[in-house]
């Protein structure tokens, strides 16, 4: 029988995860047929051999890719590239192999919101935020509950609210798999593969979102996400200065305003003083605040709700 949702796994030394996110995959409570995709990018330690153990025990859901050299260091993305291409669900759903979810009825509440609304290209929640060792550091993301709104997110509510949709907590129709890919290629950024996605699947859609945890991101230190965001802070938010106006290319007619915005980077000021920020470097962070008020106004007063509900939670610590 032909699956329904397609869950979409990338693992590389994975191997004090991967089990807890396979295990999460298998324990979801659905009334439709699945599959499990993962690729394997020639890990170093046992993430292989765990994820044979699943490919065996349940071989009529499991479908996996064991790389012999690593691809993601040669420029292939294990998504677009491998994984994408193998998807026979009307549905695809991610997880990275060091995140895991935490709702077994999960993808049931997402694929029901999806299949009775055909104009929703997508669905997302919130999530939890866990250590390496699987400790929980925020029992919600303050970054997705903080000023969201609950249900239909247009591509314009994207942009306004500075979204970053939780990876493991998505699901999105599979339609559309050449013209998404092509847009992404064309937003390509090493740093930011999850969010250009997003903007390219909203070119055919709006997303709803579910308040509730379903899903925990994992903080690992060891991920090559998080190695290259902590050594090229200031480096990796530079790039969106050359981004900014390839995603402008990729908009809908509709969003020309938005567009005109990007080649302005007028967005990409506030992750940059962000970035001099953790680097310490405050006269920079002043300079590039200042840039950022000035190109967009109205961001004065969301900014400084956000700050304050920050402080707020640290005062109660």
């Amino acid at each position: 029988m032909k699956p329904l949702v397609s869950i979409v796994c990338i693992a590389y030394n994975h191997e004090p995860y991967i089990r807890e996110c396979l295990e999460s995959f298998v324990a979801q409570k659905v009334n439709f047929p699945i599959e499990i995709l993962v690729n394997d990018d020639c890990s170093k330690d046992n993430t292989a051999v765990i994820i044979r153990e699943y490919e065996q025990k349940y071989p009529d859901i499991f479908r996996c890719v064991y790389q012999k050299e690593n691809q993601y260091s040669k420029g292939v993305h294990p998504w677009f590239d491998i994984l994408f291409p193998m998807a026979q669900g009307k549905y695809i759903a991610l997880c990275e192999g060091d995140d895991y979810w935490t709702d077994p009825m999960k993808l049931q509440k997402q694929i029901d919101v999806l299949e009775k609304d055909e104009t929703l290209v997508g669905c997302y929640t919130n999530y939890c935020h866990v250590d390496s060792q699987g400790k929980k550091r925020y029992e919600k993301s303050p970054s997705v509950m903080v000023g969201q709104k609950i249900g239909r997110i247009s591509l314009r509510d994207f942009f306004d609210n500075n979204t970053a949709y939780p990876t493991a907590s998505v699901v999105f129709r599979n339609d559309h798999a050449e013209e998404v890919k092509q847009k992404t290629r064309h937003m390509k950024n090493p740093f930011l593969g999850d969010w250009v996605l997003w903007i390219a699947l909203h070119c055919f859609g709006d997303f709803y979102y579910l308040d509730e945890v379903t899903s925990a991101y994992r903080f690992n230190p060891t991920s090559v996400t998080h190695t290259q965001w902590v050594e090229n802070r200031v480096g990796r938010i530079k790039m969106e200065f050359d981004l900014q106006p390839r995603i402008a290319d990729v908009l809908p007619e509709e969003y020309a305003d938005i567009a005109a915005d990007l080649r302005n980077t007028k967005w990409v000021w506030l992750p940059l003083a962000k970035a001099y920020f953790k680097n310490k470097q405050y006269v920079r962070m002043m300079g590039a605040l200042i840039v950022y008020f000035v190109k967009n106004p109205r961001a004065i007063f969301p900014l400084s709700k956000k700050v304050w509900h920050k402080l707020l939670r640290k005062s109660k610590k």
